[in-house]
């Protein structure tokens, strides 16, 4: 047996916390899984996984030999990365996750045009509304939107995200023009996945006569007169300048968010990762309204 057989399914089943899962990510069979772990603890002559009928468990000698083979195939990955980046192309899979909307209107035109230029490169692009977990997931980068949760991995700002609240103006001249907090109770709101809009200073809890998480379709309710909506700037900027839509309560509006790329740290010197960030980056600059 290899000094190495053995390090991907343990390095799999520990991440993905089941052995069928890692034979998921790894394209084999459940046996196959079962059969690589069980030679690699005979070799090591130590149990690394604990396994029942009902859960999964590593065992401190498997966690830290779990710590040592992610390292090593980490850097493996690096240096086929290196190797690839000098001869000026990419290679490998990259598995990229972002929100559905936002992620086939930008994200979606970036990762054509970058496997274009890398014809070698294989993408996964998964659009989900669910934060998908990076490492459980065996995602690369995760592009993400608004306010971040506390997590070990590197963030990096992509382009500035802001939040508008607006209405048509034929729902306006049926029924008035908010001019306060207290008079958006009075009007029929939108709201979208969050089931709330933000504030300046907090959530802004209201009565939805409408409530889908789909921002094309709350935009083209508020459109249609339905009522007032909160939506980013790449929805509703350009509806502000042909007078579809009208800006109301600017004081209520939250401060400015991001578009972020989120990656585990051990990906930070990734060719393909870094180049990716890069491309989207300068992307999104490009065809997001200023």
């Amino acid at each position: 047996m290899s000094r190495f057989d053995g390090l991907e399914a343990l390095v799999a089943v520990v991440e993905q916390q089941s052995l069928s899962g890692a034979a998921r990510m790894l394209g084999v069979s459940v046996a196959h899984v079962s059969r690589q772990l069980k030679a690699l603890e005979k070799r090591l002559g130590s149990q690394l996984i604990k396994r029942t009928t009902r859960q999964l468990m590593v065992t401190d000698s498997g966690e830290l030999y779990y710590q040592h083979a992610r390292a090593l195939l980490d850097g493996l990955e690096q240096a086929e990365d290196a190797v690839s980046t000098l001869e000026g192309h990419l290679q490998g899979r990259l598995r990229i996750t972002a929100s559905t909307a936002f992620g086939e209107r930008y994200v979606a035109p970036a990762v054509m045009s970058f496997l274009s230029q890398y014809p070698e490169l294989k993408i996964d692009l998964i659009l989900s509304n669910a934060n998908l977990d990076l490492v459980a997931d065996g995602i690369d980068l995760a592009i993400r939107l608004g306010k971040l949760e506390d997590s070990s991995h590197i963030a990096r700002k992509l382009a500035p995200r802001r939040l508008y609240i607006c209405a048509s103006p034929a729902y306006l001249a049926a029924h008035g023009t908010p001019q306060s907090l207290d008079e958006l109770h009075q009007h029929s709101c939108l709201l979208g996945t969050l089931g709330y809009w933000q504030g300046r200073t907090g959530p802004i809890q209201l009565d939805a006569r409408l409530r889908i998480n789909s921002g094309q379709v709350l935009l083209e309710a508020a459109l249609d007169g339905l009522g007032l909506v909160q939506l980013p700037d790449y929805y509703v900027l350009e509806h502000f300048k042909n007078g579809t839509l009208v800006e109301l309560l600017p004081q209520l509006k939250p401060r400015e968010s991001a578009v972020w790329a989120l990656y585990p740290a051990r990906l930070a010197q990734t060719p393909r990762v870094a180049r990716f960030i890069a491309h989207l980056e300068a992307h999104l600059q490009a065809v997001l309204p200023g």
